[in-house]
């Protein structure tokens, strides 16, 4: 198994499980946010969902990184719930749009007797497996159901943002994706760290073909370390290749992998994605931005 995670490590993973719980629980209720599960064949998933909006805008949907899927570099997480929930952060500055945050299976609901299946290989090397993808994806048609909308957007943050690539490949209904600081060809990943191969896990990279004519903007955090930006370079290369003018990145100055992405989106969302759904955003190389500017 990989040692090394995209989890967002901070001094907040000193939390227990329960403590995240109920800390998610809070923040998404401060603005109003509801709880919900999906059932899906093989997990129960936990979802937020904003309050309803105006159903001519799009739904757009954030998925959540790999979360603690590690307690150190040779002990796996009995629970892989986020301690600092990168992407709950993220979706929670969306305040225009109708929106949903969507965990990662086993994230939120092993306290809870909601666990069933749960196995340390879903948050390791099996954390893209095809049934995640699956299950994932009719999560994704029953928050749909739940709230009228015009349109379909991904928003994935590290691992989630690999997730949210690999469910545009297998379904119709997207319009855009958006990722931030997030992995696109997981074999060239642990070839670069020396690091056990994800097996279990289906890779984007083998997908671009079915993923590349859908709009979509990449962001690389330019002192990544994790997930650093010469692997996604060589990536949004050959997917600008299968079609330049909807494929687009942005290195960002000032941003690594897990600081100030949520800052960074409650500035610039709304920009992002409108000029994504309107197919405004030119191809322009990979540009470099501060974190204060727009796109």
């Amino acid at each position: 198994m990989a040692l090394l995670s995209l989890s967002l490590l901070s001094a907040c993973q000193t939390l227990t499980a329960e403590g995240a719980y109920r800390q998610a629980d809070e923040m998404a209720a401060a603005v109003r946010w509801s709880a919900a599960y999906a059932e899906t064949p093989h997990f129960t998933l936990k979802s937020y969902l904003a309050p309803q909006r105006v159903p001519e805008r799009p739904m757009v949907i954030y998925i959540e990184g790999d979360g603690f899927a590690w307690v150190d570099g040779n002990w796996v997480s009995p629970d892989p719930t986020p301690r600092d929930p990168f992407m709950l952060r993220v979706a929670l500055q969306d305040g225009y749009y109708n929106a949903a945050y969507l965990a990662r299976p086993c994230q939120y609901v092993i306290e809870t007797g909601h666990g069933a299946n749960c196995q340390t290989a879903l948050w390791t090397d099996a954390r893209f497996n095809q049934v995640v993808i699956a299950d994932m994806s009719q999560a994704i048609d029953q928050i749909l159901a739940r709230r009228p909308h015009l349109g379909v957007v991904l928003v994935g943050g590290s691992g989630g943002g690999t997730v949210a690539m690999l469910l545009a490949a297998r379904r119709n209904d997207i319009t855009a994706v958006v990722t931030l600081a997030s992995l696109l060809d997981h074999r060239a990943w642990t070839n670069f760290h020396k690091i056990s191969p994800l097996d279990q896990s289906l890779n984007p990279a083998d997908f671009y073909t079915k993923i590349a004519d859908i709009p979509q903007l990449h962001f690389l955090a330019e002192e990544d370390d994790v997930i650093p930006v010469q692997l996604s370079r060589h990536e949004l290369l050959r997917l600008k290749a299968l079609s330049p003018q909807t494929v687009s990145s942005y290195e960002i100055e000032g941003i690594d992998h897990s600081c100030c992405w949520s800052e960074y989106w409650t500035a610039h969302y709304r920009y992002i994605i409108d000029s994504l759904l309107e197919t405004e955003i030119q191809d322009g190389g990979v540009p470099i931005m501060r974190a204060g500017e727009n796109p």
